[in-house]
């Protein structure tokens, strides 16, 4: 199902910042084993496409040891996966959304998010974590085919 899209007033890294957290929300509040099932799948989809667009853009965040962790642990489907593992990739998701925030407030940046969402009409139809991933997929793609204009030549004196 093709989604609706609005100009977003978020910035790539405040999306996927704000999506970041939305998964390490959802493996926090998987309460059973088909919620914990789908908060993996949810969380290793997210960082496929982060680690693409993460290359794209150049970011130094997230770094590929995170990378590597956390698509090795979101790939098993529950298989062998414990507490410990659970809370890493938590954590990992917080810390790369915060580098990826800049500092800004993590917290306002998931507001304004969740607003963008409901100002679509899609809230009904599309869940969050969905709509953030198609907003990324479609920004970066915005990205990729509009790149910023490169600085101007000095002028030789």
């Amino acid at each position: 199902m093709a989604t609706l899209s609005i100009p977003v007033r978020l910035a790539l890294a405040e999306l996927s910042a704000a999506a970041l957290m939305e998964t390490a929300a959802g493996l926090a509040a998987a309460s059973d084993h088909q919620a914990f099932i789908a908060a993996l799948e949810d969380n290793h989809q997210l960082w496929r496409t982060l680690v693409g667009v993460a290359h794209q853009q150049s970011w130094s965040a997230p770094d590929a040891h995170q990378a590597e962790f956390v698509m090795t642990v979101s790939r098993k489907c529950g298989l062998g996966v414990c507490d410990n593992h659970v809370e890493a990739l938590i954590g990992i998701n917080h810390r790369v959304s915060s580098q990826l925030a800049g500092g800004a407030d993590l917290g306002r940046i998931a507001h304004r998010a969740n607003s963008t969402w409901h100002e679509t009409g899609l809230a009904e139809s599309v869940s969050f974590s969905h709509w953030l991933m198609e907003e990324i997929l479609r920004k970066a793609r915005h990205n990729a085919a509009f790149p910023p204009p490169e600085a101007p030549l000095a002028a030789a004196s």
